[in-house]
């Protein structure tokens, strides 16, 4: 049997390593860190470290006991995703607040914030109010919940145009350690496959 053409080896080879450089890699790299930054999000933390505990839990807000940054639609979770393009890939939140939760800092205070904020206190204010007139103990619980909500927002709501509210950070997206491994880790094993495949040609003998 003929000896393998080498040339025409070498060539499927590099080829093969350019399409693994400019379009496997990318790819598999991004949907790797994207997951594990929405894991996170799940987790409450950044690799390990907590975020800080939302206001409304540490008041005993009402309704569901979403952790920090997350919602009945995650949209902030879900709009973390990443871009592949050749040889490179970005991972990235486009939406407008996604910056000053991970960097943290702070935000101005709008006539309609102030709108929103006392919508919210009277909103709350009504229902403690109906639990209050209820009997039970249950009730009464309730009602202590809604009027200590509604506190909240009012205090909200007095805060003056202009004025600053702190945004505490919640990095979610950025360099560590743990990204560093979930790269190299699928780099090592792409080349390692591709070493397997392309790294030694098979003798025939004649």
């Amino acid at each position: 049997m003929p000896a393998p053409d080498i040339q025409k080896e070498v060539e499927k080879a590099v080829k093969e390593l350019i399409r693994l450089k400019d379009r496997v890699l990318p790819v598999k790299v991004g949907r790797a860190v994207r997951d594990s930054v929405r894991q996170n999000f799940r987790q409450g933390g950044f690799y390990g470290r907590p975020w800080k505990v939302p206001m409304r839990t540490e008041l005993g807000f009402s309704g569901p006991g979403y952790g920090p940054m997350l919602s009945g639609t995650n949209h902030l979770m879900m709009s973390t995703d990443y871009v592949p393009e050749p040889g490179r890939v970005t991972i990235q939140n486009t939406l407008v607040y996604a910056q000053i939760h991970n960097d943290g800092g702070e935000i101005t205070v709008t006539k309609r914030m102030k709108k929103y904020f006392w919508s919210q206190y009277y909103k709350r204010g009504l229902v403690g109010g109906m639990y209050s007139q209820a009997k039970g103990k249950k009730n009464q619980q309730k009602a202590d919940t809604f009027n200590k909500e509604a506190d909240f927002w009012r205090n909200m709501a007095l805060k003056k145009v202009g004025s600053k509210i702190k945004i505490p950070k919640r990095q979610f997206l950025g360099e560590h350690p743990e990204v560093d491994r979930i790269v190299t880790d699928i780099i090592n094993q792409e080349l390692l496959n591709f070493a397997q495949n392309h790294g030694s040609f098979t003798r025939r003998s004649h």
